[in-house]
């Protein structure tokens, strides 16, 4: 089952996820596809520092974004981020019995 952690700041933005474990191919495909775009995207076009480790195995990545996690406040970020988000509750909709999402949103 792949398991995905997403990570907020205290104003419930999104300042980090981490994902790890393998499942069906389409899963891991699509879960794949969605997270390493958005780390190419938040690298290629933001000037925003972040921190990334993976896997080059496969199976895990883990993305942090300090100043997001400190209070700054980036929209170019925040987009792409929950756009990420969005893609990956549609993923688990299709693959409910092999990913789980954690997501501190409404804690």
């Amino acid at each position: 089952m792949i398991s995905i952690a997403i990570r907020r700041n205290k104003k419930k933005r999104v300042c980090g996820f981490t994902v790890s474990n393998h499942a069906d191919s389409y899963a891991c495909a699509a879960i794949s596809i969605l997270t390493i775009n958005t780390a190419n995207s938040i690298e290629a076009l933001t000037n925003e520092p972040f921190v990334c480790e993976h896997d080059p195995e496969g199976g895990f990545l883990q993305l942090d974004l300090p100043r997001i996690e400190r209070g700054k406040n980036n929209n170019e970020i925040n987009l792409l981020l929950e756009a990420m988000v969005l893609g990956l509750n549609s993923t688990k909709i299709k693959y409910s019995s092999e990913i789980e999402i954690e997501d501190d949103k409404h804690d």
